[in-house]
């Protein structure tokens, strides 16, 4: 299994992004210079006095936006998140914010969005965004509402960490300036030293679509390539209600680029013990050195020769091992292996 360093780290601003990873990345442009898709506000041409609040008069109200219908309620880590920076010690000569949560999904001036998977941030593709938000400036004039992304499925202790790493983003502080070590660029030291397994969490994956790709060195993959498609279609389709928010799939010719790979080859050798004729190895970060990744970025499904001719079974059934469902869905816990067009 791949090993990465065990921390987490946070991915200095692109454009006008503060990210927080599960690997340590490269630093990229220190400040925005106008307003993009995730900068909704403008930075007027003229000198404004430090302390002007760029949201205007009034409470800074905040929404919260479950994308992911997980079941544990992130509000009072937000609240605890709003509480800890309305009574900060602030260095410098900056203005004290003031929140209001708001509820249902009416408009606000700060959406918290909590996602299986975080795209749009720009990171390394070998690391997982855990979190992710614009960079406000003080000078700024705040012209539509900032989105905060969070990915779900943290423990509490994380999911604050997190919290308040982009919310001071959001108040326009960069990596290494703010109250205490809330924004510096290494945060192991404010998680749980035990951070919830890829098996635990309610979406496993670090991206919501994935790529698939069927190799072998001695077989033809035309046939198996269908049946594997036919069981990624499945699950787009939700498994027969057994996925929520099932992530999209591309079946790719590619292998170096896919997240899965269903291999044909000539015998199984696996660490994890497997079904009858296949097995599967993950890798993904390990954030606090279990020895257990955090989350999966990669999956090799190898499927030996009695095993070809249901080679979309046997990718079925590892997909359901590390997919959003209420278990492996009924057509992959048989004996039977039956075949794609049955399900």
């Amino acid at each position: 299994m791949a090993r990465v360093l065990p921390v987490l780290a946070v991915l200095a601003l692109v454009v006008a992004a503060g990210c927080l990873t599960a690997e340590p990345a490269a630093v990229g442009p220190d400040s925005p210079t106008e307003p993009t898709a995730d900068a909704p506000f403008t930075v007027p041409d003229r000198t404004v006095d430090r302390t002007t609040n760029p949201w205007g008069p009034g409470p800074i109200t905040v929404v919260v936006d479950d994308h992911t219908g997980a079941t544990r309620d992130v509000r009072p880590a937000v609240r605890e998140t709003l509480t800890f920076w309305e009574n900060a010690v602030y260095p410098g000569n900056r203005y004290r914010p003031e929140f209001e949560l708001v509820e249902g999904n009416e408009s606000a001036d700060v959406r918290v969005a909590i996602e299986a998977a975080i795209e749009r941030c720009s990171v390394h593709e070998d690391d997982v965004a855990l979190g992710c938000a614009p960079v406000v400036p003080t000078n700024a004039t705040v012209t539509d509402e900032v989105t905060v992304q969070v990915r779900a499925g943290h423990t509490p202790a994380t999911m604050r960490t997190i919290l308040k790493h982009e919310f001071g983003h959001v108040l326009g502080f960069r990596h290494g300036e703010g109250p205490g070590d809330v924004m510096a660029p290494n945060l192991s030291s404010r998680v749980d030293s035990d951070v919830a397994d890829a098996a635990a969490r309610t979406y496993s994956w670090a991206s919501d679509t994935l790529q698939v790709a069927v190799v072998s060195d001695t077989t033809t993959t035309d046939a198996a390539r269908e049946r594997v498609r036919e069981a990624v279609g499945y699950y787009e389709r939700g498994a027969d209600g057994t996925v929520a928010l099932p992530p999209e799939f591309e079946v790719v010719d590619d292998p170096e680029n896919a997240d899965v790979v269903v291999a044909l080859e000539e015998s199984v050798d696996c660490d994890v013990l497997g079904v009858d004729s296949s097995c599967a190895h993950w890798d993904g970060p390990d954030v606090d050195d279990d020895g257990v990744p955090e989350y999966y970025t990669d999956v090799r499904v190898t499927v030996a020769p009695d095993g070809h001719d249901r080679a979309g079974w046997h990718a079925g059934y590892w997909l359901g091992k590390s997919l959003w469902t209420n278990g492996v869905p009924g057509p992959f816990r048989t004996n039977e292996h039956p075949p794609a067009g049955t399900w």
